[in-house]
């Protein structure tokens, strides 16, 4: 009994991200959070007072982690171009080496009715985006740049993880990174 509540909290935490990231916000209950970890549903609310709550601190959590990934992509410096494959790279990392907080993530965007968090890490990567379009080195709108960066991102990592694609996870980042670069810089850049 000597277990600590933080430990037991973060038992939670790390079983409804599980459950979230597998089944979606909706169908997993408070009930299946527990079942998760072995303790009641009682035990649960001595941590958090809801559900909701859960959702609100790992989303808190993780857009903090994956925020930090891309501020140090944009912080190592370089070239814009440099600087774009970096953040890609970042993104790629992130969702094989975190795959419930990745899936977490596109599962709380599709989603209108949670509260919105601020500071996401799109937002870093738009502010990039749009210093690149001021010097002419983005052919398309920051804000469609960072949807098809993203849904790149995502549909390839869902493409691996259903193994609809078969290629090692480095030729697929390289793969990604001269398409992306390709498709959204200008040939003759500024």
């Amino acid at each position: 009994m000597g277990e600590k509540r933080s430990d037991t909290k973060d038992k939670i935490l790390e079983a409804a991200l599980k459950l979230f990231s597998r089944k979606g916000f909706r169908e997993t209950t408070v009930k299946d959070i527990a079942k998760e970890v072995g303790i009641t549903e009682g035990a649960i609310y001595r941590h958090f007072h809801s559900k909701d709550e859960i959702i609100q601190e790992l989303l808190s959590s993780i857009t903090k982690e994956l925020r930090e990934e891309i501020q140090k992509a944009i912080d190592e410096g370089g070239s814009e171009e440099e600087t774009f494959t970096k953040i890609v790279e970042a993104l790629i990392r992130y969702a094989f080496t975190k795959p419930e907080s990745f899936r977490f993530l596109n599962l709380y965007h599709l989603l209108k009715d949670y509260p919105r968090i601020t500071h996401l890490p799109g937002e870093l990567v738009l502010k990039f985006l749009n210093n690149m379009y001021a010097k002419g080195k983005l052919s398309t709108h920051p804000e469609i740049a960072l949807a098809v960066i993203t849904g790149s991102v995502e549909r390839i990592f869902i493409f691996k993880e259903r193994n609809f694609i078969k290629h090692d996870k480095n030729t697929l980042k390289e793969q990604l990174i001269k398409t992306l670069q390709k498709a959204l810089t200008p040939k003759n850049p500024t």
